[in-house]
């Protein structure tokens, strides 16, 4: 955190002394330059996975096993989890699941299912509100803890794991996930972008140029949350994406097992 403060406060200076030292006609075009450079490292620190600015985030599995983590988000779904439980079953593999908890309340025997079956329970924030990203920090606390509360009475233990919605990571954000201690954020490394109305063919295009030992997958077994509410083309794609990791010699392992807890 103290080094990227360093660099902003070096990249403030130098575009400082860029305006004071331009002669006068070249004010407007260094103002300018500034404010765009800005804006694009404002861009980065919230929006990129692997930027680690505003809050410390798990991008990438630290291991050189031959090991994969493919994530859910969104769920649990009644119809599309239990379909996704068996396809991971069918193949040997385990996987994370970063719930909703106002959904979880509503299904809990899925959740009970999930971690039943070998796999790991993080949380989403408990209703997946747009207004999470830019809401006052105690507001963001209450959506988080109100997750955990729900998954901790299912299951009688706390999540650990915690993603943020489209994976954004906004100061109010920061100020209040730093609120409720013991979570790990974690994001990705390879993306599905299912949640939008896609293919099969298309999911399968983005996920496996990405499938290599320490690779994070996020996927999607939720709907309706202002995407494609059609997960027909996740469940196709998956088939192939477990299928493909086995040919590259990749297990698919929950995040759980190999030591992803809170830093």
């Amino acid at each position: 955190m103290l080094r990227a403060f360093a660099v902003k406060a070096v990249a403030l200076a130098a575009g400082l002394a860029l305006v004071w030292a331009l002669p006068a006609a070249w004010d407007g075009v260094a103002i300018a330059a500034v404010v765009i450079a800005a804006t694009g490292f404002l861009t980065y620190a919230v929006v990129h996975p692997r930027s680690q600015f505003f809050v410390p985030v798990l991008d990438r599995l630290a291991t050189r096993d031959r090991v994969v983590a493919l994530t859910f988000d969104d769920g649990p779904d009644p119809v599309v989890t239990p379909r996704v439980l068996d396809m991971l079953a069918a193949h040997g593999a385990r996987a994370t699941f970063f719930v909703l908890g106002e959904r979880a309340a509503r299904h809990p025997d899925v959740i009970r299912r999930i971690q039943r079956e070998g796999h790991t329970v993080g949380t989403h924030t408990h209703r997946h509100l747009i207004r999470f990203h830019f809401a006052r920090p105690r507001f963001v606390q209450r959506e988080i803890e109100d997750a955990i509360a729900v998954v901790t009475d299912i299951l009688a233990t706390r999540p650990t794991l915690f993603r943020p919605p489209q994976g954004l990571r906004t100061p109010q954000f920061a100020s209040g996930f730093r609120r409720t201690p013991g979570l790990t954020c974690v994001t990705w490394s390879v993306r599905g972008l299912d949640s939008r109305a896609t293919t099969a063919g298309a999911i399968v295009a983005r996920v496996t140029p990405g499938l290599e030992p320490g690779a994070i997958v996020t996927l999607h077994d939720g709907t309706g949350l202002g995407g494609a509410s059609d997960r027909a083309p996740t469940l196709a794609a998956l088939t192939e994406i477990l299928r493909e990791c086995q040919s590259r010699g990749l297990r698919c392992v929950a995040l759980d097992e190999i030591g992803a807890g809170a830093r």
